[in-house]
């Protein structure tokens, strides 16, 4: 009976000695995409000028103007055009692109509101052919599909987006499809746990 009662008193004394031990797991780090402003420029008219200064007249406009809103579907667009708007991204139904002071590096360094530095890195993926990129802290990693074709350049910054005290990485997706330059304001949400 005093072999039982010892052995018990052993166990209890190893668990507490395990409970008191202080937590060595790193934060970890997400992104997450909050969502998207999507906007573009339609040549269609296009095909229906024959023309030439007048078909340049209008490709030089299209070009140097600014793209118009897509309608937003989803209550997160609404609530990300409205933010835009607040801080003048966004007017008259068209974004703003010489406010987007865009960012191109391929490695650069994102503090967050506490004054933690994480590492940041954009790659074309050979795997996706898309724009990845990739965020370090501590020891702690992770790797983010933005979906971004390769035809693209690297365009980004950081803005408040979302009320609080942390800017948001907002990744710039640009592409042409059906006779359009397309572009797409990917919001991420980058936070330590």
């Amino acid at each position: 009976m005093a072999a039982f009662l010892f052995s018990c008193n052993q166990k209890n004394e190893k668990k507490q000695d395990t409970d008191s031990l202080p937590s060595l797991a790193k934060p970890k780090i997400e992104a997450r995409l909050v969502g998207s402003v999507r906007t573009w420029k339609s040549y269609a008219n296009i095909q229906f000028m024959e023309d030439e200064k007048e078909i340049d007249a209008y490709l030089e406009e299209q070009r140097s103007g600014d793209p118009q809103l897509e309608i937003p579907f989803d209550s997160i667009s609404k609530f990300l055009i409205t933010q835009f708007e607040k801080q003048g991204f966004i007017k008259n139904g068209r974004f703003l692109l010489q406010k987007f002071k865009k960012q191109t590096a391929e490695k650069t360094i994102y503090v967050d509101s506490s004054g933690k530095k994480i590492s940041l890195s954009f790659f074309r993926s050979l795997a996706t052919e898309h724009f990845h990129f990739k965020l370090l802290f501590a020891k702690d990693s992770i790797e983010v599909d933005t979906r971004a074709t390769t035809l693209q350049d690297l365009d980004y910054a950081f803005l408040d987006i979302i009320p609080g005290d942390s800017k948001e990485l907002v990744f710039l997706d640009d592409y042409y499809f059906m006779n359009g330059d397309h572009f797409d304001f990917k919001v991420y949400e980058i936070t330590i746990h």
